[in-house]
């Protein structure tokens, strides 16, 4: 790729709007043209310089219904006349393929000036759905569009099986991902519910800290593990408050453009961060099929490729923003990177999805803002972000400083240049109809509203050495033997009717 321009972060800024606001001025569309605004002020950009802006890339909406061409509608909103619109796709990582596409334009000379932007207006369309007041946003636009960043919908994340036994539902896929990771630390149940809910106590004391976050006071560990009215189990062993937060309304937005045009526009170099390193892959697609589980070889292989683009190593990193989804992407991604279980450096800047709050697709657009807040007050440190999508299944990695990269290796880099090596992992065969014994690898317990056990779920080897995905009988006996003792490593039959599978233990 020929490389004309140096591209940079000029301009950061988030919105976080928590009274309840009507649904005639509450769209997310609003919010990202707030967001916008309050990155221009930050870069110092006129309303008429940021009107000249060329690419306009907008995260995907969750909260979009009634909105025809969220993009479009976003430039119209901001007077952008002659911006080249799109949309990401779906993920926890395309705010970060914003990123570098836009970055990537700029360095080509196809872009001069680029805005990243997204939201989600969760908690106004909640409030609106329970008055029985929301009939949609009302917003479309005529503005052509070019195809999304990442063609992958919200529902391509699973195979048929894994549909049919719940595995395409995050919040009962992490807590899978949670016994398995606990069962290879050797902790007993009690202690690792206490060790997960100490990490997130210390995430909810960063977003008290942080004005934006959606939860403005810290959860003690005790507030967190233990199960309550307002703190239910979800599914074992994760309550309500391990959870990402999705019922936000949040904003974010980054303002990115060449250093020289940057000079031209007179933005203070107090103001730019420069991308170091970057990288994206994605583990094996289906959950199934993957080698084991609360690891990951994607994020090994990406967090070592971006570290070395940037010349830098996971000890030299200042400051970290780990996707946080649930406990284990944090505690995986840790592990990955060959953090330390005891490490003192606090593991993200926003507070994380649980109590900064989950905008959909938007949480890694917040983290970059927040990060860049962090450096430009700490000129010369160096700080990490990392994205997630879908269930452990995509990972990214952007590695940021205030000081010009010593080369152009994150922008020109193949983005994709470590799939390769993630695909010469081993990869198991599924078997959507097992029959005949078969033993348990991780598992969960899925609860109801009223804080009761409905259903387990496992996931498994036949004595062939396929895996498969089942559920169990649906005995209280059994749910609560699988939450005091744990139910890994428990050999069973397994029986397959209509491709719904059950397992039932020996």
């Amino acid at each position: 790729m020929a490389f004309l321009h140096v591209p940079v972060i000029v301009g950061a800024g988030q919105v976080t709007r928590r009274q309840v606001t009507p649904v005639e001025t509450g769209s997310p569309v609003e919010l990202m043209a707030q967001s916008v605004r309050v990155a221009a002020e930050d870069a110092g950009l006129t309303d008429q310089a940021v009107e000249k802006t060329d690419l306009l890339v907008t995260t995907s909406l969750f909260s979009d219904d009634g909105i025809v061409n969220v993009a479009g509608c976003v430039a119209d909103r901001l007077g952008l006349a002659d911006a080249r619109c799109r949309v990401s796709g779906f993920g926890g990582t395309v705010p970060h393929s914003m990123l570098h596409h836009a970055m990537e334009q700029i360095a080509q000379g196809r872009a001069e000036l680029a805005v990243l932007t997204g939201a989600e207006a969760q908690h106004t369309r909640q409030q609106a759905v329970k008055n029985n007041r929301f009939f949609g946003w009302g917003l479309s636009s005529n503005r052509d569009c070019l195809p999304p960043l990442s063609p992958v919908g919200p529902a391509d994340g699973a195979c048929e099986t894994e549909h049919i036994h719940g595995l395409s539902i995050p919040a009962y896929v992490y807590p899978m991902f949670e016994n398995a990771l606990r069962e290879r630390y050797g902790r007993t149940i009690a202690d690792h519910a206490n060790a997960m809910a100490d990490l997130m106590h210390r995430f909810s004391e960063v977003a008290a800290d942080n004005p934006h976050a959606w939860f403005q006071a810290p959860f003690s560990t005790k507030e967190i593990v233990t199960a309550s009215g307002d703190n239910r189990y979800i599914a074992f062993p994760y309550t309500k408050r391990m959870n990402a937060m999705l019922f936000v309304d949040q904003a974010a937005a980054l303002i990115v453009t060449s250093e020289a045009h940057a000079d031209r526009m007179g933005i203070d170099k107090s103001k730019r961060v420069y991308l170091h390193g970057y990288t994206e892959a994605h583990d094996h697609w289906h959950v199934l099929e993957r080698e084991a589980y609360g690891v990951s070889p994607a994020i090994d292989i990406v967090g070592r490729a971006a570290l070395a683009q940037a010349k830098t190593t996971i000890d030299q990193i200042d400051f970290f923003d780990l996707y946080s989804c649930f406990p284990v992407a944090v505690q995986a991604t840790r592990d990955m990177l060959g953090i330390a279980q005891n490490d003192p450096r606090p593991l993200t800047v926003t507070g994380g999805l649980p109590y900064f709050g989950g905008p959909g697709n938007n949480y890694v657009l917040h983290s970059m803002v927040q990060m860049a807040d962090v450096l430009r007050r700490h000129p010369g440190k160096i700080g990490l972000v990392t994205g997630n999508s879908f269930y452990m299944t995509k990972h990214s990695a952007a590695v940021c400083s205030t000081h010009p990269a010593a080369d152009n290796s994150a922008v020109t880099a193949d983005v994709h240049q470590c799939q390769q090596e993630v695909d010469r992992g081993p990869k198991n065969q599924i078997d959507s109809t097992p029959s005949g014994r078969a033993t348990v690898e991780t598992y969960t317990v899925v609860y109801d509203r009223h804080n009761g056990p409905t259903k387990g779920i496992v996931i498994g080897k036949t004595e062939e050495g396929k895996r498969f995905a089942a559920y169990t009988p649906p005995d209280p006996h059994l749910f609560a033997a699988m939450t005091a003792e744990g139910f890994c490593g428990v050999s069973g039959r397994v029986v397959s009717t209509d491709k719904v599978n059950i397992f039932t233990p020996e």
